[in-house]
């Protein structure tokens, strides 16, 4: 029996015997390629948000070239990052969602984080979308689907009055509540029919409860455990109504740390982390076949690692060991922040050399596995 040079091989002997085999054991065949999403020259630390059915994935990269003197939004084809507009004397720029047409949704920060308007890229063309009145100094989004809404916040010059928001165009309409929930809140996700998920702040402590939003009526998410203070965050919904996010309870958070969730028919189903009670997690986003991605660790938000589940009753996988051994000697994948339909993710990590930040597109070397959950 030969051994092909990716294999490990082991022949086995009969003590005072002849050769009784030859066993060769082979490699695991890597679940994803991995393509780094290069930075400009000079340029530190890169930062993915989303991507779209085609492949072109958003985000931000750090300052220090030539072209971008602090954070820039920017995207990505290929591989390859392209600015985004900005207007002048703005401090730094985010881009965290894409849609099918490369629609763009980001924030611009004039003169630092604590404010941020929210704006719009439509093939390059920056449009800022206004808040709904006079009251709100500070919007920001936070996706986009492919009719062109948006969801996001606006908040005061306090920042503590933050409302939940959907943009029809250039349009802002705030969001419903719930009698329980009297502080606000805020949308991050919206799907192809309009459904709007995300957090409402409720009145035990203000803490945050998960949330979605049919028309503008909100309906508050179940959350297990259901003991203390519920809290959690959804952070996306598939065309099917799946939403996905993270829930805990506040009042013990060492007791029951936050754990991925996902919320099927109105049913929640914690999807838990990595084998260990020790560890937390989180889900980001799903796509049409209902596959989740996000992060999970093992001690207490230390050791972060993206995770992928392949349905909301799979354990979660470290994407980590789905890439090549080789690959996977080089980076660490922490955080997975999107997963279109054809199952291609994008991640966030680092480099084990320079320990530099940086983003990364996962696609399935078999593209025919994605379906029905991997």
């Amino acid at each position: 029996m030969k051994c092909a040079t990716s294999s490990l091989c082991s022949r086995l002997f009969a003590v005072g015997g002849p050769l009784l085999s030859a066993i060769c054991f082979a490699a695991p065949a890597p679940t994803f390629s991995v393509q780094v999403l290069t930075n400009f020259s000079g340029g530190t630390d890169a930062y993915v948000s989303g991507i779209n059915s085609v492949g072109e994935a958003v985000g931000s990269v750090g300052s220090g070239s030539a072209v971008c003197p602090n954070e820039c939004a920017v995207t990505w084809r290929d591989g390859t990052p392209s600015l985004l507009a900005t207007v002048e004397g703005a401090f730094a720029t985010e881009a965290y969602g894409v849609n099918d047409a490369g629609q763009v949704v980001g924030n611009i920060y004039m003169t630092n984080y604590d404010q941020s308007m929210a704006a719009m890229w439509n093939n390059g063309t920056l449009t800022l979308l206004p808040a709904p009145d006079s009251q709100y100094t500070s919007t920001g989004t936070a996706s986009i689907n492919d009719a062109g809404q948006v969801a996001g916040n606006a908040s005061d010059a306090s920042g503590s009055d933050s409302v939940p928001i959907v943009w029809n165009g250039l349009i802002p309409t705030v969001l419903g509540g719930v009698p329980a929930c009297t502080g606000g809140g805020y949308a991050s996700g919206i799907n192809r029919n309009g459904l709007i998920v995300g957090t409402l702040f409720c009145d035990h402590g203000l803490a945050p409860e998960p949330v979605v939003w049919k028309g503008i009526v909100a309906t508050l998410l179940p959350i297990k455990p259901t003991a203390g203070a519920p809290s959690g965050d959804a952070y996306a919904v598939n065309d099917l109504g799946l939403i996905v996010g993270f829930s805990n309870d506040a009042a013990n958070p060492d007791l029951a740390p936050s754990e991925a969730t996902a919320w099927a028919n109105g049913v929640a189903t914690n999807l838990g982390p990595f084998p260990t009670k020790e560890g937390e997690s989180t889900a980001n986003a799903v796509n049409k076949q209902g596959i989740i991605v996000g992060k999970s660790n093992w001690f207490n938000n230390t050791f972060d690692h993206a995770a992928l589940w392949s349905r909301i009753d799979a354990a979660p996988q470290d994407l980590n060991s789905l890439i090549s051994t080789q690959v996977a000697a080089e980076i660490t994948l922490t955080e997975a922040m999107g997963i279109n339909d054809r199952c291609t993710i994008v991640a966030n990590g680092y480099n084990k050399k320079t320990g530099a930040k940086e983003a990364f597109l996962l696609a399935l070397t078999d593209p025919s596995s994605c379906v029905n959950g991997l």
